[in-house]
Order: structure tokens, then sequence, then C-alpha cells
């Protein structure tokens, strides 16, 4: 054997060790280890070349390992930036994050969620049901709705608001949306979406910051369907001159000086309670209570406050408040709908009484109600039907034996009732501005009277129309070129006509109230003062108001030959209008005997039923005869109407 036939096994065994030496250190690179180099002690070219490529590709991986790990740090931290930037925008807008399972029924939701309702910020993940157990009985249904709806593929999206229980008892808006993510079949994997608190939004009032009516809603819904039911009432009061806290002062400053006012109201009341804001300045609260004196006890501190001055830039305003109470009859169902039906009825009624008024609903004041709306009914179809009557009652002067003038009285012509007085009608006709169509209805009839041929055959050419104005109307700044329009348009002389104004009129704004009557005056229009005697009576409105006629009331009339002491009143105002230089006519005069008292006291000019009830012009031409001139010693007229 040759010498060389002997070297190549041991060759071949070094070549194989040198081999197994590189495989073992590239065994590093299997468990993930790159940073390293391949050695070699052989002098093989092979060998180094082998080691060489080896350190070649260790080179290309550390540096595509590099490569990636850069992108991967980029990635996260671009998802750590689009992470913060998503937060920072839910942050902004109050949302919450969720995500539902479809398959197990799970639903996770994120620590900002939990946060919405007043739980630790923690992540939680819980049955669906549980989710829809805190939302208001009356939304569940459609929020479920909603969510099928959008599985089975029937709309594009989640959008629905609904309201939702939070842990501390309060009830809080939800706005939540949406999205399904589907496999390539169109099958649900799981639905995804955002919470939006938006109870600023939707149950706080921008002006106060106090809960709004629909967080009243809820309070009145949720204590009505408690079982047991409590005793409830429902309080609402109105601020009636807020106006006043604006004048001269900065909205800003306005503004605040209600908040705190708002603020230090809520301290007055229990702290349970919650004071919620509506609109007009009004304040409502539900309160658990059903006595009139435990209501007493909760209210009159509130009360008290509000009749304190708000402190604004240095000056005192006094607001003036009215208050209406609804308690709910623990033995009838309620509703919410009647319950705050009768507390608004019971603050309208306040309101037409004295400020600081509280009023408790009654069945007397549905049944007002009742009238109130039948009434409006009644007026809106007159005024569409031209349903609105002139009747005329004179005005005799007894000593002439003429008609100084009639006195245009309205009537409406309803199709079930029939011809309906004023009484049932006038006050609604005041209270919801159908006044004003009406008395310009009954114009266009009385001023024709005036030019009316059969009228001025039997009555002459003199004799005036006179026509009730009411405080309404009174205020009004164009009533006057309202009534020189309609003279005109009717072609008769203003002089002829008489406006009668009541001392309840003329008292809501005396200085107003003079002003204009001064300048029908000054138009050649005659002023009256009607009912004078009744109710509340000023002597200085007689010398201080431009008037040409005053009209005793028929309250000082009635019964006047029994009474001596109403003798002796009665002859003291005829006395004092005749000093006054006021025309007198006397109202509601009836007999005989009156006539006979008022002729020896002076008095020319009586109306009342002994002459004529108030009827139709063409009636009144047909029927009505003019009584004899009258002096002292006259027995009865024979052509007296009674």
């Amino acid at each position: 054997m040759s010498a060389s036939s002997e070297q190549e096994p041991q060759w071949r065994d070094v070549l194989v060790a040198q081999i197994d030496a590189i495989g073992n250190q590239l065994c590093q690179a299997v468990d993930g280890t790159f940073d390293f180099y391949v050695h070699t002690d052989s002098d093989e070219i092979a060998i180094q070349k082998l080691a060489q490529l080896n350190n070649f590709t260790l080179d290309a991986v550390r540096r595509t390992i590099g490569e990636l790990e850069q992108t991967r740090r980029e990635l996260e931290m671009r998802v750590e930036e689009r992470t913060q930037r998503l937060n920072l925008i839910l942050s902004a807008t109050n949302d919450g994050v969720w995500e539902w399972e479809i398959d197990s029924g799970y639903v996770t939701l994120s620590p900002r969620w939990s946060r919405m309702l007043g739980q630790d910020a923690v992540e939680i993940r819980q049955p669906l049901e549980s989710w829809l157990a805190l939302i208001h009985p009356s939304d569940r249904s459609a929020v479920e709705r909603a969510f099928y709806r959008h599985l089975d593929g029937l709309s594009d999206a989640v959008d629905i608001e609904y309201r939702l229980r939070n842990s501390r008892g309060a009830w809080r808006m939800m706005l939540c949306r949406g999205l399904c993510q589907r496999d390539d079949q169109g099958r649900a994997l799981r639905m995804a979406g955002t919470l939006s608190d938006t109870t600023e939004q939707r149950l706080t009032d921008p002006l106060t910051g106090l809960p709004n009516g629909a967080y009243l809603e809820l309070l009145m819904q949720e204590r009505l369907h408690a079982l047991p039911r409590p005793p409830l009432s429902l309080v609402k009061f109105q601020l009636l001159n807020v106006a006043q806290l604006f004048d001269g002062v900065s909205v800003e400053h306005a503004i605040a000086a209600l908040r705190d006012l708002v603020q230090r109201l809520r301290r007055r009341l229990p702290a349970r309670v919650a004071l919620t804001a509506l609109p007009e300045h009004t304040f409502a609260m539900v309160l658990e209570l059903d006595a009139v004196a435990e209501l007493d006890r909760v209210l009159e501190p509130v009360e008290a406050l509000l009749a304190e001055p708000v402190e604004i830039e240095g000056r005192l305003v006094w607001l003036s408040h009215v208050s209406g109470v609804a308690i709910v009859n623990l033995h009838e169902a309620a509703s919410a709908d009647e319950w705050r039906r009768q507390a608004r009825l019971a603050l309208a009624s306040a309101r037409q009484s004295d400020v600081g008024t509280r009023c408790y609903y009654s069945e007397s004041l549905r049944q007002w109600e009742q009238h109130q709306g039948r009434a409006e009914q009644m007026i809106r179809g007159a005024l569409a039907n031209r349903g609105v009557r002139c009747f005329l009652q004179p005005i005799v002067d007894i000593v002439a034996g003429t008609a100084r003038g009639f006195e245009a009285l309205m009537r409406l012509e309803d199709p079930v009732e029939g011809l309906v007085n004023p009484g049932a009608f006038v006050e609604v006709a005041e209270r919801t501005g159908l006044i004003a169509p009406l008395w310009e209805m009954l114009m266009d009839q009385a001023l024709p009277v005036l030019k009316d041929p059969g009228m001025r055959e039997r009555f002459g050419e003199t004799f005036l129309i006179s026509i009730n104005l009411s405080p309404r109307q009174l205020m009004d700044p164009g009533l006057l070129e309202l009534m020189l329009a309609a003279c005109a348009r009717h072609g008769v002389a203003q002089s002829r006509l008489q406006v009668e104004v009541t001392e309840s009129a003329v008292l809501s704004d005396p200085v107003r109230a003079s002003r204009m009557l001064e300048r029908m005056r000054e138009s050649g229009i005659q002023v009256a003062m009607d009912d004078f005697g009744s109710g509340y009576s000023s002597l200085a409105q007689l010398t201080s108001l431009p008037l040409d006629t005053v009209k005793i009331d028929r309250s000082l009339v009635l019964d006047v030959n029994t009474l001596p002491r109403k003798q002796h009143v009665l002859a003291a105002v005829v006395a004092l209008c005749q000093r006054l230089e006021h025309g007198v006519v006397v109202e509601g005069v009836e007999d005989w005997e009156t006539v006979t008292l008022l002729r020896q006291w002076g008095v020319h000019d009586i109306q009342g039923f002994f002459y004529a009830r108030p009827m139709p012009m063409a009636q009144l031409i047909k029927q009505f005869e003019l009584p004899l001139p009258l002096v002292p010693s006259d027995d009865p007229p024979a052509v007296a109407t009674r």
C-alpha cells in the first residue's frame, strides 16, 4: 500500500472534523442567535471559503434582522402613536369601546366605558345580557333591534341613542355606534364600536347646568312605576321677571347671577331631590310627599329665598315667582302626561293670582281648563264662520226722552249653544290674544249703525256708539290708528265713537293707559270709565284720567231703594262725578223707583233692563220706543219697555 493511500483516511477525518466544527458553530443560528462569526483553523482553501461564506450569510441575516427590528420598532411606534391619538380622540369625545364576540356571546368593554358607568377603570368582559340589563326598559327593545338588524345585514351600521343607568343609580344618555366584521362567506364574527356619553347634550339645560325636562321625564316615569309606589308630588315654579337680571348688565354676569341663584335654591332642597330646569325660566322637582303640611315645610325655604333680592353688579334685583303643585292620588292609576298636565294647570292658575302664589291642582281647576278649552274652540269657530254678533243696548236720556247712544255688546253665534254672552268667552279671548280679531269684527258691525237709515230715522243724527276695550287692547300702541282707520273705512266721524275702559284695565299700567286715552280724546273719540264702583275703585282715577263719562256699575244700584247706606254711597259718587264735570251714566237700572230717585239727583243718562235689554239692530228699530221726557213729578211712562 502506498503512503498516499494510508494518508487519505486521515485527511478525510481531519476534513470531517473541520466541517463538523463549522456545523457546531452554526447550531447557534438554529437557536436564533446570529451575533457570532464562524472560525476555522484549517489550511484548506475550501474550508476557509466555507467559513467565509457562512460569515457572509450571517452578516446578511444580521442586517435583515436589524432591518426587520427597525421596521418592527417603527410599526410599534406608529401603532403606539395611533393608539394614543385614538385614545385622545376617545377621551375628547368621552367615548368608550366595546366588542361583542358573536359565537361566545360575551362583550368586552374598555376601561373608559367602565368609568362612564362610574366604575373602576378596568376592562370588563361580561355576557351581552349584563350590558342590556342596564338599559332603560323603554329603550331596550330598540337597542336589540338595532343590533340584530345590522347582524342580519339589514342596516349598514348600528347607530342608536338610549338611556342607561350607571353604578350611582343615575340615568345617562348613551350614543352607541358599531360595525360587524365578517368572514369570506359573510358570516358575522364580531361586532365592535364606540359608546358616547351624550348626557350633557341631551339631559342638561345649557343655561343653568341643571338636569332638563327629558331628565324630569325619566324621574317621573321611574317614580310612578315603582312598587310600591311612594307618595308623590310634582312641583313647578316659574320666575316671572328674569329679564330684569339682564337689564343694563352683561349677559355673562346675568347668567352667572342666575346660576348662582339656582345653586342656592338647590342647597335649600333635600339632598336627594333633583332640581330640573324647563323652558321659560320654569323649574320642577319630584317630591316623595303628598301631605300639604310636609310640602309646605320643604317649599317654604325655597320660596323665602326667591323673595330675597339677587345682587348683580352692585345693584339688587327682586324676582317674582309663582308655583303649582300636583299631588298624585295613591289610589288611582296615574300617567306622566296627566301628572305633568295637572302641574302645568296649577302653575297657570297661580300666574293669574298675585306673585308668590302657590296653587294646588284640584278638580275645579280641571273643570276650569275644560271650560277654557271649549271657549277657545267656540271663539275660533266664530271667527272662522263670522259668528260675531253685535247687540245694542240704549243709553237713555230720561230728561230729554232721547237715546244718547247705544253700547255695542258682543255675542257669539255657536251652532250648539246658540247665542253666547261675553262672560263665557271674554276672559279666554283676552288670555289667548283672540280679543283683537273679535273686537275688529264687532267694530265692523257697530260703526255702520251710525249711518243706518232706520237708526237715523228713529234716533237722529247725533247718538254715539259705545264699545268696550279690553286691558290687552288698551296696551296696544297701534290701537288708535286701527280705530281711526275703521272710522274712515265706514265713513263715520270719530266724534260719534265712545270707548269704555274698566278701572282694572287702567291700573295695570296707569301712565301708559292715560297717555293712550289722552290721544284718543285729542282725535275726537270720547272716553268713558266703565263699571265704576265694582270691586276696587279709586277716586283718584276720576281726577287723573282723561275722561268724558263715568258709567256707574249696577252693583251700586242694586237694592238702592231698600238700603239707605247704599243710597248715600251712590248719591255721593253721582255728586262727585257731576262736580268734576264728567257725564254720568247709571247702569243696571231695572225699576221705576230707581229711575225717579236718580232723576232727583240730577242724573240724565240711564242704561238698564227697565228700558231695554241688548238686542240686534233690526229688533231695536222695530221694538224699542223712546220714553217721554221725564220731570220729577212724572208717573211711570206708559211707553217704557220692561
